[in-house]
């Protein structure tokens, strides 16, 4: 099995031209095309972008070691940076912006070369932040066939919540940290998507801070105890909607939310940090002090310094 690299994909570009047809009569740029398609291009690509600190889609390694003849993969790099994380030199939005920038090229660059191969696009954590966009972007342009695209999500922060059901964190939280914009929940239009998420797993979903504290805090828990682990298989995890995998709680308090319906802090704030940073810092005042010793543990991990006493 081959490894298709972006440089492969441009060389090939440069040696096909684009197919014309007129009245069922093949022109031979046309007949160029089929014939790179026949004899190069696979039946499958798998354009796979890694989570933060994973610049080169390593948790994709041992699902690439095991697929078929004809489906091939690109692992897109990019900067994979969370910063104030420390070490990391790119704030999320820039590198989140860097990789679908890198995605959508590698995509469309691979469909001008070979336009009859199936495309897959996947993304774990912030790379499915990386593959949901470019997925979104995708759903509106007409230039791909979108039968030949599907998507399949891991952990992904911008999840949309089914049936009134927590969403991702980005539609949870207001963006309070310059560079790293709460983008809130998005939708892919008529590509077939597959989204994978544990209850637990606090990033993909992410309860209401105002219904439901404790679930809020056993999501933060989860995330750090390896509830955002997942089997990373794209190709096998085909097909379309949402896949939510029930976990018992970490927090043995997480039930129900209130019975009240509240707006999240990201519909109250979004766009507003100084409004959504005065509104957390008044939830902390009134409600840490009534807080049990391990949810304060749990916000403690997630909360900036500033905002966690």
């Amino acid at each position: 099995m081959r490894i298709r690299t972006l440089s492969a994909v441009l060389a090939a570009t440069a040696l096909v031209s684009v197919a014309t047809a007129t009245s069922g009569t093949a022109t031979a740029a046309a007949g160029a095309a089929v014939a790179a398609q026949d004899g190069d291009c696979p039946e499958r690509m798998i354009f796979e972008a890694g989570g933060h600190l994973d610049p080169g889609a390593r948790v994709y390694d041992a699902s690439n070691a095991t697929l078929p003849e004809g489906v091939e993969f690109t692992q897109i790099h990019y900067s994979a940076s969370i910063w104030p994380y420390p070490g990391d030199p790119e704030p999320m939005d820039r590198s989140v912006a860097e990789g679908t920038a890198t995605l959508l090229d590698a995509v469309r660059e691979h469909h001008a070369a070979c336009p009859a191969t199936r495309l897959t696009i996947s993304g774990y954590s912030q790379g499915a932040i990386v593959a949901g966009d470019a997925l979104e972007a995708l759903s509106r342009d007409e230039a791909i066939p979108h039968r030949q695209i599907n998507g399949v999500l891991y952990g992904d922060p911008r999840r949309v919540g089914v049936n009134g059901g927590p969403g991702g964190i980005q539609g949870n939280l207001p963006g309070i940290i310059p560079g790293l914009t709460m983008q809130g929940e998005r939708g892919f239009g008529d590509l077939r998507v597959r989204q994978y998420c544990n209850t637990n797993d606090g990033i993909c979903h992410s309860e209401n801070l105002l219904t439901n504290l404790v679930c809020f805090a056993n999501g933060v828990v989860g995330y750090f105890e390896g509830d955002h682990d997942y089997v990373i298989d794209p190709y096998r995890h085909g097909g379309t909607g949402d896949v939510l995998i029930e976990q018992p709680p970490r927090i043995a308090a997480c039930g129900p939310p209130l019975p009240i319906q509240l707006p999240t802090l990201w519909e109250l704030f979004n766009g507003n940090a100084r409004a959504a940073g005065r509104a957390l810092d008044e939830l902390r005042e009134v409600l840490w002090p009534l807080l049990p010793e391990e949810i304060r543990a749990a916000l403690h991990r997630l909360l900036p310094p500033e905002a966690a006493p």
